[in-house]
């Protein structure tokens, strides 16, 4: 019960907040659901690319695996030679899907796309054909990182994430009872939606309590974003490094 006394706010998309939560309620916290990003899909189009051209697949994220087999068949995925992904939840996604991918697959660790880039898999691409897949409009790391490499890379985004149709109110009722004493935040488009779904005071509050966060870069976009109180940066991504190091500073305080 490490977290005993804590009120939570979950901002995880609604499907993929009931593991979180539940973490967290076994180590005694109160969780508060509120999603601040709805993962949408994107309609397939003619241009849908052929699979079989390509040498490696990159997923950037678990949504990124559930978009693409709106587009694909998991045989189709299966079938690329080399497989990558950012996240251990992505990696999971992927093997569940679509079955163990074994040493065609390639991560990194950390999960996040410096470290997948570090991975030896990646290191020799000139003249390779490499499709990412990725939500709209999601970062240009990876891409031109292995473009300077000498890969020919094309992105297919597979999903959107939109601001979830929700009024201030919601999130006034769900806090009445008892305000969050910490925020759970995995990437700054939800910083900016949460902060849109509330009301001014609620906002002023929020930006006054502890943000646990998963990147150093989201930092800089919380302080640009007005916040005034501890940052927390989880060790990692997954839903078992939140729960660890919120714990870790819950211990500390």
């Amino acid at each position: 019960m490490r977290a005993k006394g804590q009120v939570i706010l979950n901002t995880r998309p609604a499907h993929q907040q009931a593991a979180l939560s539940a973490l967290l309620e076994q180590e005694g916290a109160s969780v508060l659901r509120f999603p601040v990003i709805e993962i949408q899909p994107v309609e397939a189009v003619a241009a849908t690319p052929d699979l079989s051209q390509y040498d490696i697949l990159l997923f950037v994220s678990r949504n990124a695996v559930d978009g693409a087999l709106q587009h694909f068949s998991a045989a189709q995925l299966a079938a690329v030679p080399r497989l990558g992904v950012i996240g251990a939840a992505t990696r999971t996604a992927l093997v569940e899907r679509i079955g163990d991918a074994g040493a065609k697959l390639i991560t990194g660790e950390p999960y996040n796309s410096e470290a997948l880039l570090a991975a030896e898999a990646l290191q020799r691409v000139s003249g390779k054909r490499i499709l990412i897949l990725r939500g709209q409009a999601g970062r240009n790391l990876l891409g031109d990182e292995l473009g300077a490499r000498g890969a020919r890379v094309e992105y297919k985004e597979v999903y959107r994430r939109g601001l979830p149709a929700v009024d201030s109110g919601v999130f006034e009722r769900l806090v009445r009872p008892a305000f969050p004493t910490l925020v759970i935040l995995t990437s700054s488009e939800g910083m900016h939606n949460l902060l849109q779904l509330v009301d001014a005071a609620a906002a002023r509050r929020l930006r006054q309590i502890p943000w646990l966060l998963i990147s150093e870069r989201m930092r800089e976009s919380a302080l640009k974003l007005g916040h005034n109180a501890p940052i927390i940066i989880a060790s990692g991504a997954s839903d078992d490094g939140i729960r660890q190091t919120i714990c870790e500073w819950v211990e500390q305080r």
